[in-house]
């Protein structure tokens, strides 16, 4: 186990960590907790340094921590998907080699600042909204991580596409059973998460028989969960078809994408409860 814990460690942080690549495909699964850990921890530093008026920053601290101790991982994928897609313009004209260089340059370009720029906005926001405490939003990272974990996995195994040369060697020793089961987690992750929102929020309007409400309320449900994993899967599957590749960067696009539109979905049912 703690062979495990080292390569997802090393894996998604990029320390240089000993024997982190003897279990890498195994050690990426735990990936997700691993930073809804440090979500945690980086959130409740803020939490307890920061004045009381201030203390919803925790969660934009949060976030900050993590990108930071991870090198801005995810982002970074953000970053190079949108300029890989914006050079090609979704223009079947463009070669798949000037769409990989693409991923490969360092720089960054047009398309790849205004998604980083539109996607920390975003977090902004949401981290002034009072529904959004940090326990909250530590379960929407895992969840939007683990999601589209699962998600890049049972690509890789059914879509042909994935499995390309162009490919992270990382999921190729992974099965189409591990794919479901990542998957499964995901969703019962989802269905706490529902339930966490209404019984952690910080007004005290939203007693336990609202969050059970919010927990029955298929509408709701269905806006702050199933929509946004479904929306995701569907914008990764056109990535994947039109790159030809499942790579890091697209999943990492991936996991930015299903952490705002779940935020998204979540603020979007609460209000309308309210």
């Amino acid at each position: 186990m703690f062979d495990l814990v080292v390569s997802g460690w090393s894996f998604f942080f990029r320390w240089p960590v000993a024997n982190a690549s003897v279990f890498r495909e195994q050690g990426v699964f735990l990936g997700p907790l691993l930073q809804m850990c440090v979500y945690l921890i980086c959130s409740a530093i803020g939490f307890i340094i920061l004045p009381a008026r201030f203390e919803q920053w925790s969660v934009f601290l949060g976030w900050t921590g993590l990108a930071l101790l991870t090198g801005f991982f995810h982002e970074d994928g953000l970053a190079d998907t949108a300029d890989s897609l914006g050079v090609s313009k979704f223009d079947s004209g463009v070669s798949l080699e000037k769409i990989h260089s693409t991923f490969k340059d360092p720089r960054l370009g047009t398309f790849g600042v205004s998604a980083l720029v539109l996607f920390w906005l975003s977090r902004y926001s949401f981290s002034q909204n009072v529904v959004f405490t940090p326990l909250v939003c530590a379960l929407v990272c895992l969840l939007s991580r683990a999601t589209s974990l699962g998600l890049g996995l049972y690509f890789y195994s059914r879509v042909p596409p994935s499995r390309s040369v162009r490919s992270s060697h990382v999921m190729q020793n992974v099965d189409f059973r591990s794919a479901v089961v990542h998957l499964l987690v995901a969703v019962i992750l989802g269905v706490a998460l529902c339930f966490a929102v209404g019984t952690y929020a910080n007004s005290s309007a939203w007693a336990l028989e609202h969050s059970m409400n919010f927990f029955l309320n298929w509408k709701v449900t269905f806006v702050g969960f199933f929509l946004p994993i479904m929306s995701t899967s569907v914008l990764l599957l056109l990535m994947v078809r039109r790159t030809e590749a499942l790579n890091g960067d697209l999943l990492g696009a991936a996991v930015c994408t299903a952490e705002v539109l779940i935020m998204t979905g979540i603020a979007l049912g609460i209000e309308s409860l309210v």
